[in-house]
């Protein structure tokens, strides 16, 4: 199913980002992987590494397309 969650964070260089991201996720809800990841500011790799943290502990605000 696809599944989107935007949320806010801070970049690597502490800039304040809304970060929109689209994934999958199976029946049960679980993440499956990302499908396209949208940031207002830079996001480096760092930021990245931590990314798939931030969307599973913000499962409960996740919207899902049927």
């Amino acid at each position: 199913m696809e599944t989107s969650y935007i949320f806010e964070m801070d970049n690597e260089l502490g800039e304040r980002c809304e970060v929109v991201t689209k994934f999958d996720a199976d029946s049960l809800g679980r993440f499956e992987g990302f499908t396209r990841i949208y940031s207002d500011k830079p996001l480096f790799s760092e930021d990245l590494a931590h990314l798939e943290q931030f969307v599973v502990q913000g499962k409960d605000k996740w919207v899902t397309k049927r």
